[in-house]
């Protein structure tokens, strides 16, 4: 009989190409199987999320009400720092106090390695109307939705690290900046955040850069009508100045905003003035073009110190650059919002709010983002020339209600308010989910940021925050006279006991005295001395390190001697 070994190839090959197949298919289906099943548990983790953000409502409305009754405005947010940073701390977090050397400033971490998922709150309120923007509600829900991440990521073994950084006064001060240039969101592959606001939506439109500059010009005094010849007037200075920036205007780009005030016109009509400043606020689009107009606006001003024989001091000179918008991350954010839904509200609800002579509910619509600029700047500008960000929106303020004013503030601290907070935390927590799960979503938003950042300019941080503006450490005065410290411990933000250490150093960093509280020494009123002395006038560093905390070490503000 022969051997057909032909036959037999083909016969063979036909076999393993059959295995081959049954293989693939199988590999494929496992695969499917693989991709199904993390799919399924993404969605169950994302709704452990959401149903521990409702099962901690109560949490929301705790932080949000205390914020709202300490309404603290800006770097003086001792008392809401605090309630954030302890229900943080007490839900695991590892807090980093003081951050960029501001006392009311920090970013708490929870988990490890990437991706890395940044949640941004503000805490401060507004001078005399308290928060009437909201932030008492945008810390309440970033808090409790750092929670519920972090929950989900515990029961779910999903990898990642939580930080959320909570901001100081932004609205007087810009900190976002200096917290990115000091380097704390580096690592961030994403940032969320939530405002109040009359909408249910996300952001994917730009915010203006711009510098915050003071001119300073100096003169010499004499009688304005007696012996004007004798006088170098420094107001003229400040007008000449002013004049040219005006005339330059043509030659900027159309969407150039430059205003200004007159800080300092002289003490009266009858009098040269000796000194006189302007303050001026130059914003654009983009920060190249707000660098390019700074440029000229200080040549006006050299120019009418030359013109005037009076001298020119650039004095506090602030910058923020310019939001990087993401489309990707803002419909996200969309998704995020329909996925939870707007806040409901019951008739007795609404006839509490009637009763506070609010009308109207807030929107129960879902606005997608429309990418378009703002005139208005906004600090956080400059983090997200860092990490791609968005904010997200859910309506907490009845239609028509405007930001900054007493009707926003009473919704800020009512049913309105407190239940959109506690949406706005789901929301939150559903989308962090998502970004932390989905390899594919991140990947899209991180690739936008790349693109949009093509071409720009190497990030320098610009912004500052004069002396002036810090206040008094809480509950402390330094004699200038025999260098004794008092503490009003009523009056403080820690709660000192046996073993705590306060310490007073120079500006230079160099400690005058180290305090140590004892059992016998923690009363409502204390004090230590200086050795030494200290000079009238001189500013002086606290720090406190708290000993039942591995003695963290918290700087908690300046003080002058007095």
């Amino acid at each position: 009989m022969k051997c057909n070994i032909k036959g037999r190839c083909i016969t063979s090959i036909i076999v393993v190409c059959l295995l081959s197949m049954t293989i693939l298919a199988s590999s494929a289906t496992a695969g499917a199987l693989a991709s199904g099943a993390a799919a399924t548990a993404a969605s169950s983790a994302k709704a452990a999320a959401v149903e521990f953000a409702e099962d901690n409502k109560g949490i929301t409305v705790d932080i949000a009400k205390s914020l709202w009754g300490y309404a603290e405005i800006g770097l003086d947010e001792y008392k809401s720092y605090v309630k954030a940073r302890d229900v943080l701390a007490g839900a695991g977090f590892a807090i980093r106090q003081s951050v960029a050397d501001i006392p009311t400033c920090l970013v708490a971490t929870w988990g490890s390695g990437q991706p890395v998922l940044g949640i941004y709150e503000d805490i401060d309120a507004l001078p005399g109307v308290g928060h009437a923007c909201g932030h008492n509600l945008n810390t309440a829900a970033g808090v409790v939705a750092a929670m519920a991440i972090k929950s989900a990521m515990e029961s779910y073994q999903i990898p990642g690290t939580i930080k959320v950084f909570l901001n100081p006064a932004e609205e007087v001060w810009d900190v976002a900046p200096l917290v990115a240039a000091a380097g704390y969101y580096d690592d961030v592959d994403v940032l969320l955040s939530f405002h109040a606001g009359t909408d249910n939506t996300s952001e994917f439109g730009s915010t203006m850069a711009m510098d915050h500059v003071e001119y300073k010009f100096k003169g010499k005094a004499a009688h304005a009508s007696a012996a004007p010849e004798k006088g170098l007037s420094a107001l003229d200075a400040v007008e000449i100045m002013n004049i040219a920036v005006n005339f330059l205007r043509e030659h900027l780009i159309q969407e150039m905003r430059i205003h200004y005030v007159i800080t300092d016109g002289g003490a009266a009509p009858n009098i040269v003035p000796a000194t006189a400043a302007s303050r001026y606020f130059i914003r654009a689009p983009k920060y190249p073009d707000v660098a390019y107009a700074r440029k000229r606006i200080d040549d006006c001003a050299k120019a009418a110190a030359l013109a005037t024989g009076t001298e020119l001091e650039i004095g506090f000179s602030s910058g923020i650059y310019n939001k990087v918008p993401n489309k990707s991350l803002a419909l996200l954010a969309i998704d995020a919002i329909k996925s939870v839904g707007p806040a409901e509200f019951t008739g007795a609800q609404i006839a509490q709010m009637e009763a506070l002579g609010i009308s109207g509910t807030p929107d129960k619509g879902i606005k997608e983002p429309t990418g378009s600029q703002s005139f208005g700047s906004n600090p956080i500008g400059d983090v997200t020339w860092k990490t791609p960000s968005t904010t997200l929106g859910i309506a907490t303020w009845a239609p028509g209600t405007a930001g900054h004013s007493v009707e926003a503030a009473a919704q800020s601290g009512a049913v309105y308010g407190l239940e959109g907070a506690v949406q706005a935390s789901k929301a939150l927590a559903a989308m962090g989910i998502e970004l932390l799960t989905n390899p594919e979503s991140l990947a899209a938003v991180k690739s936008e940021f790349a693109e949009r950042m093509k071409g720009m300019p190497p990030y320098e941080g610009k912004a500052m925050i004069p002396e002036v503006a810090y206040p008094e450490a809480p509950g402390f005065t330094v004699s200038a006279v025999d260098g004794t410290v008092s503490v009003k411990a009523a009056e403080t933000a820690f709660a000192e006991a046996a073993g705590d250490v306060i310490i007073i150093s120079s500006m230079q960093g160099g400690e005058l005295a180290a305090y140590t509280v004892s059992a016998a020494t923690a009363q409502p009123e204390y004090s230590f001395k200086i050795q030494g002395g200290v000079s009238a006038g001189q500013r002086l560093k606290v720090t406190f390190v708290d000993a039942s905390n591995d003695n963290d070490a918290w700087f908690y503000g300046y003080v002058h001697a007095q």
